[in-house]
């Protein structure tokens, strides 16, 4: 991508890049280069969702692909895809099942995959006909543990933890962990079953049903709990509702019983936590507590996701002079 991206000048840190980009998807159309255009946008919109975690990502991702043919499966992932990671996800759906289909189109069976996360962060689970049409049709082997992975989600939210328990021994002997994905699925493979209100509310925040993930959890005790995990998850996903629902005080004050509750598991629940209270106190202009805060997450050490979550964290730092 780095060196695509260079025959076209842009170079530089993440917002420079995202400005140059953004006047390349502006002029390109009308320069002798119009034909690398779809490539760009698709450079653009990877940038903007995954790497910047850009407020602008889904308009912006809208706006530039609006001039790529409808007949393109690329237009159809990207718009899809971006709408799925910013909370569209009624739109995401759509998109996917009105996708262009016929003779004259190759398989691309990571759109099954992603109607069927999609489906699933809805609770439809009718989702499963998706996954098993991506299962039947791909030909590689990432995204496969991810997908038993939602298969076992699936049965449990059908009371069948038996067949749980079977897709779960597939999560750990099928596919491969190249991609991240798989390699988290993994991980949950192996942790204890997720108790049903709180994967509920994980899938409906995925897909940005924000308050009916808040309703999920309304009635779940933190005292009921059995476990420092599932009490370590309920603080931090109450942390990020309320976060998404501008409530700052009670997310800090949920995503500072992450920290304490979870701060010696394995699990990315309080160092994450602590990357985002930090986020909230840096919105707030309160340098001393964002800089407590991103050094909190820093200092947890052998949990999920520690090295993006310490570079999170480390670019943060570096933000307010830290």
């Amino acid at each position: 991508m780095k060196s695509t991206l260079s025959t076209f000048g842009v170079k530089g840190d993440v917002q420079t890049g995202l400005n140059q980009l953004d006047k390349l998807a502006e002029n390109l159309p009308k320069s002798s280069y119009e034909p690398f255009y779809d490539e760009v946008i698709f450079y653009y919109a990877y940038i903007l969702t995954d790497v910047a975690k850009s407020a602008q990502a889904y308009n912006k991702t809208m706006k530039y692909t609006a001039r790529i043919a409808d007949s393109s499966l690329l237009k159809t992932y990207l718009q899809a895809y971006v709408c799925a990671r910013n909370g569209k996800n009624e739109q995401a759906i759509t998109i996917l099942e009105n996708r262009p289909r016929g003779t004259v189109y190759q398989s691309f069976a990571y759109l099954d995959y992603l109607l069927g996360v999609a489906r699933l962060n809805k609770l439809d689970l009718g989702a499963s006909a998706s996954f098993s049409q991506f299962l039947q049709q791909n030909k590689g082997v990432n995204y496969v543990k991810d997908t038993y992975l939602h298969q076992a989600w699936i049965s449990l939210l059908k009371n069948d933890t038996g067949s749980y328990q079977s897709l779960i021994a597939k999560v750990k002997n099928s596919g491969a962990t190249y991609a991240e994905k798989d390699k988290q699925a993994v991980n949950e493979a192996i942790a204890p079953m997720p108790k049903m209100e709180l994967l509920k509310a994980r899938l409906l925040y995925d897909g940005g049903y924000v308050t009916k993930a808040l309703a999920v959890l309304s009635d779940v005790k933190p005292d009921e709990l059995k476990s420092v995990k599932d009490k370590t998850e309920l603080a931090y996903r109450l942390g990020r509702i309320n976060d998404d629902l501008g409530r700052d005080d009670v997310a800090l004050s949920h995503y500072q019983t992450a920290i304490n509750t979870g701060k010696g598991l394995k699990y990315y629940y309080a160092a994450k936590a602590a990357v985002l209270a930090a986020h909230i106190c840096e919105r707030k202009k309160d340098a001393i507590k964002a800089k407590a805060y991103f050094n909190t997450a820093i200092a947890m050490k052998d949990h999920e996701f520690e090295s993006s979550i310490e570079s999170e964290a480390k670019q943060g730092l570096k933000r307010i002079g830290g």
